[in-house]
């Protein structure tokens, strides 16, 4: 139908997976500093040395979080991001396993698979680490067929 009506779409999908040079570096470079927990929670810290070499806005450094979605053995994710004075930005993310939780306890939400927090220390990150590594322990231990 969209055909029909004239819609280009040669014009649309040549635009539809472009990236910015700028975030194509970051996401290249940040590819290398991913870390992972010992039950497999894959992680990243940005911090604001990074986000001003690349230029990025705290929206984009965010946006890092999908860099790790697709680790095998890895059914969780997070993004922390240094933001103006002591506050860690923080995204989670999951599959299967319920992660908002974790950001309520520190004072965040979202959804299940979804969520974020603001963290105020590197100590802090370190526990959330551990909370999130349990969780992901103990759901392991207790599912079968998670990938």
């Amino acid at each position: 139908m969209l055909l029909d009506l004239g819609v280009d779409v040669d014009h649309i999908y040549a635009h539809l997976y472009m990236k910015d040079y700028k975030n194509l570096r970051f996401h290249g470079y940040m590819l290398s500093k991913i870390k992972m927990t010992e039950n497999g929670v894959a992680y990243l810290y940005i911090d604001q040395k990074t986000k001003d070499k690349f230029g990025l806005s705290m929206e984009e450094a965010s946006a890092s979080v999908s860099f790790m979605d697709s680790i095998k053995d890895s059914l969780m994710w997070i993004a922390f991001i240094e933001g103006p004075g002591d506050e860690i930005r923080v995204r989670l993310r999951s599959r299967f396993v319920t992660i908002s939780e974790i950001a309520e306890l520190w004072g965040g939400g979202g959804h299940d698979c979804a969520a974020g927090a603001t963290l105020h220390s590197k100590r802090d990150v370190k526990k959330m680490l551990a909370q999130a590594d349990e969780r992901l322990k103990n759901y392991k231990e207790n599912n079968e067929g998670w990938l």
